[in-house]
């Protein structure tokens, strides 16, 4: 019987708008910094720590208030994503053999980047930027972007026949990724999508209604102006990648399956 989890921290990032035009880009820049400091933070050591504050016993509330000036709420909502996105990667183990399989240049012996897809109308913008110089994994970063399965619907009605040729034709792209982000965009198809991604080792994370009941693996959802996540852990582990318990600790909520006299039931702690 798996473990019981009861830690629920609540990740919280209050954004205030700077309306003063003094403050300008290098307001911006820090914001994007502080919430990515403060997610690392929060990741890499505050993870089963009570917080009075919160209420929540064994609970970790991360609140950041996060000046900006000149960006939207969505904007600096998908810089806060990017930097989960980030984390989901450093807190998740994959196969030896897709490690190996990673591009290389020409007479360059060292690691291939870690490759994040993003599947259709990309919502993310410059979000990325803060991170590309980083590494994970001793590799690092690279960003590559997949056309939404709408352009193969149009051409053929039958959703079947277009997600066929969808993975015939962006198939090997999509493999070479770590992560696929499945954009908003992508609703209608969600269900052809993850039918083929689910074969290979691939962490699909996606942001809408009904992601981990389609078998998608993480999941973004808003609670109360919180931008927080929820893990299908029996997922992951099908499509072979191995998630941190820290990762488990700070998830809104793990799916974990398991079976009993033969038959299938879930743990939703």
């Amino acid at each position: 019987m798996p473990s019981k989890r009861c830690l629920k921290p609540e990740c919280e990032l209050r954004l205030q708008r700077i309306n003063s035009s003094s403050a300008g880009c290098t307001a911006q820049k820090w914001a994007v910094i502080i919430c990515i400091e403060m997610l690392c933070l929060l990741f890499l050591g505050g993870v089963g720590r009570a917080d009075s504050s919160s209420g929540a016993p064994g609970g970790v509330l991360a609140s950041q208030v996060i000046t900006d000036s000149g960006k939207s709420a969505e904007e600096v909502e998908y810089q806060v994503k990017a930097a989960f996105i980030y984390n989901f990667m450093k807190f998740t183990e994959w196969p030896p053999e897709k490690m190996e399989n990673g591009e290389h240049l020409e007479g360059d012996s060292s690691p291939g980047p870690m490759q994040i897809g993003i599947v259709g109308e990309n919502p993310f913008g410059k979000a990325f930027e803060p991170l590309m110089g980083k590494k994970i994994k001793e590799r690092s970063l690279k960003l590559v972007f997949i056309p939404s399965m709408a352009v193969y619907v149009k051409k053929n009605s039958d959703k079947n026949a277009a997600a066929e040729q969808y993975w015939q034709e962006q198939g090997k792209l999509l493999r070479s990724c770590h992560v696929v982000f499945y954009c908003n965009s992508e609703k209608s198809w969600l269900t052809e999508h993850l039918r083929e991604a689910q074969k290979h080792p691939l962490l699909t994370v996606g942001e809408m209604e009904g992601f981990l009941s389609s078998k998608g693996i993480i999941g973004f959802v808003k609670e109360d102006n919180k931008i927080r996540f929820e893990i299908h852990l029996t997922q992951a582990e099908k499509q072979g990648l191995k998630i941190s318990s820290q990762l488990l600790k700070l998830a809104r909520r793990v799916i974990q399956e398991k079976e009993t006299n033969g038959k299938g039931s879930a743990n939703h702690s």
